[in-house]
């Protein structure tokens, strides 16, 4: 008889008695989370919580006169493996963004039910899971799959290229390895990957997330397209409404489920900062954050990788990649990494008139233009991280030599299978 798994131990930190006697009801009913313990002030979080040893900390963002964004910016710092989780209005997406920065690993919109609360649960359960077996930590999780590598694309700066970037890897991925690889929309308001690839699709993500705890290959063959460059690609739906309606939960069960089927998944994330943004990075392999050598680019990206800390994401989990590398006016590449306290992965050199090219003829850039400079770095690009393991360090790329000879073992390895 298998061994019964222990619950989860919650901690909530609520003052509100409706809520409290809400999150104790629905936590009661069910044998995966046990809430160990109610605290009804922040006043002495810190020292209460430590013997309590809760892998989820609930907390209100009214609970009493502290600010609750000191409270959680002070739990993401002292316990960086207890995952925190806020439960804020729904008609409130400033307050969203700000508990963000201080460090939540997720939301709980009210008014919640007791389904929204189990699922928000299982989401970051899910994902903490994940992100402790990344650091070669034993986790617990039933379900078995294949390695993945899941390429999120993020910067917190628009206009650096993270579409352009994703739509080239992806491309770059399938034409170097012959594997299935998904480009898949994560700018739901505000995507362009359909405009930038000249797709078009009656389907959208949105007809996958009803489904989502039973998608099968046919039908997700159904509402992806499928590339002349041979990649498949989940778009974003056309509808802002519906876009707005998607939650992090349905991202996350949608990417679970279409994991199995490819060997690669490349998202583009963009440049807006939210709770589904937040999950797509949550759940990748590695997260390719793009900056450019401008000031107001780089200033951001600082802010971001200062922000990460506080996101827990093990070491090498987070890659600066540096687009249009040595463009004219732009701070000289040699000073970036000293700037950012933080080294570049990769190098893309500056080539925005076959970029502007490409996109306006709906053709991917290493596609038209497979000789030019940004494209062969592109390349090269998508051969460095199908090369490192689930298990490999990452080591930041500083040379040419070290990259020739990343390209020279795996080109051998390709030709050998």
């Amino acid at each position: 008889m298998p061994e019964k798994k222990k619950p989860i131990p919650v901690v909530a930190i609520v003052a509100n008695e409706p809520t409290q006697q809400q999150i104790t009801s629905a936590l009661s009913s069910q044998e995966e989370f046990q809430l160990v313990a109610v605290l009804d002030s922040q006043e002495k979080v810190i020292q209460e919580i430590p013997p309590l040893e809760p892998k989820i900390v609930l907390i209100d963002h009214q609970v009493d006169s502290r600010n609750t964004l000191d409270t959680i910016d002070e739990l993401a710092f002292t316990f960086p493996e207890i995952a925190t989780v806020a439960i804020i209005p729904v008609d409130d997406p400033i307050l969203a963004q700000q508990v963000m920065l201080a460090g939540v690993r997720g939301f709980l919109l009210q008014p919640f039910t007791q389904v929204n609360l189990l699922s928000t649960l299982r989401r970051v359960r899910d994902l903490e899971a994940r992100r402790l077996h990344s650091q070669g930590a034993a986790t617990d999780t039933k379900e078995q799959t294949k390695p993945l590598h899941i390429l999120t694309i993020f910067s917190p700066r628009g206009g650096v290229g993270c579409s352009t970037l994703a739509v080239n890897l992806a491309v770059a991925i399938h034409e170097t390895f012959d594997d299935r690889v998904l480009l898949m929309e994560g700018k739901l308001l505000f995507g362009h990957l359909g405009l930038m690839l000249n797709a078009r699709a009656h389907n959208t993500i949105a007809d996958l997330i009803p489904h989502a705890g039973a998608l099968d290959t046919s039908l997700v063959e159904e509402v992806v397209v499928e590339h002349a460059t041979g990649i498949h690609v989940l778009l974003g739906p056309t509808d802002i409404q519906v876009a707005q309606g998607i939650r992090p939960d349905d991202m996350y069960n949608v990417l679970r489920c279409v994991s199995k089927m490819y060997d690669f998944i490349v998202i583009d994330a963009g440049s807006y900062l939210n709770e589904n943004t937040v999950t797509l990075m949550d759940a990748a392999d590695r997260i390719l954050l793009v900056t450019t050598p401008d000031l107001g680019a780089l200033h951001d990206t600082s802010r971001f990788l200062h922000l990460s800390r506080s996101l827990a994401y093990p070491t090498g989990k987070l890659l600066t990649i540096l687009n249009r590398a040595g463009m004219p006016g732009g701070v000289k590449t040699k000073d970036i990494a000293t700037a950012l306290h933080h080294d570049l992965y990769a190098q893309i050199p500056d080539d925005n008139s076959n970029a502007i090219r490409s996109l306006n003829r709906g053709i991917p850039l290493v596609f038209k233009y497979p000789r030019s400079p940004a494209s062969r770095a592109i390349k090269h690009l998508a051969l460095n991280l199908a090369d490192i393991g689930s298990e490999e360090p990452f080591k930041a790329i500083s040379g040419r030599t070290t990259l020739s000879a990343r390209v020279r073992g795996r080109l051998a390895s390709v030709r050998a299978g």
